[in-house]
């Protein structure tokens, strides 16, 4: 009987550690299996679907997001440079990218703690229809700690621990297909210190 109650409570603590670590998982990693990548973005399909599994379900309710659904936008996330590093406070980043086929988008920085980076540069997002094309076909913004010359800029000012980017894609047109090609591309310029 003793042998019986001491399997209960073994079972019992061995479903707590592990359900308790996927959770974390889920919430600090993003675990999730309806996640695609393309390039250094990703998208998570289920975000504002009703297939929306609990880890998705719980990263949206963590964050405070309002997911609409598919049809009415899309979220991706970058939170790594080109080289796989994550986004600092101590570098500076170009972003650019062609007209997508959606009827407005818009990128947003947010700081580690996914909210907006708490300085008073008025500078948190860009949107489809304060950036224009140069001569190349391409829309430029700078996203760093200090505008330059710029006036297109992401401000990473006072970012800590990093900071990522999030592209809403709202309306997206039937053609719209999601591609490393078509999605706004991130190159470092420079970075302060060794990397």
């Amino acid at each position: 009987m003793l042998r019986r109650i001491l399997a209960w409570i073994a079972a019992l603590a061995v479903g707590l550690l592990l359900g308790s670590a996927s959770a974390w998982a889920a919430l600090t990693v993003g675990v999730s299996g309806f996640s695609s990548h393309y390039g250094a973005w990703s998208l998570n399909r289920a975000a504002g679907s009703t297939a929306a599994d609990p880890y998705t379900r719980a990263i949206i309710a963590r964050y405070g997001l309002l997911a609409l659904s598919s049809r009415e936008a899309l979220y991706f996330n970058l939170d790594r440079d080109e080289r796989g590093q994550p986004l600092s406070e101590s570098c500076v980043y170009d972003l650019s990218g062609r007209d997508l086929a959606t009827r407005w988008w818009s990128i947003t920085l947010y700081a580690s703690d996914s909210y907006l980076v708490r300085n008073d540069d008025h500078a948190a997002s860009i949107d489809s229809s304060h950036v224009g094309a140069g001569d190349d076909g391409l829309w430029h913004a700078r996203v760093s700690s200090v505008q330059g010359n710029t006036v297109n800029w992401l401000s990473s000012r006072t970012a800590r621990r990093g900071f990522s980017l999030t592209l809403r894609v709202y309306n997206p047109q039937r053609d719209f297909t999601p591609s490393e090609d078509s999605l706004p591309r991130l190159t470092t310029v420079s970075c302060a210190g060794a990397l």
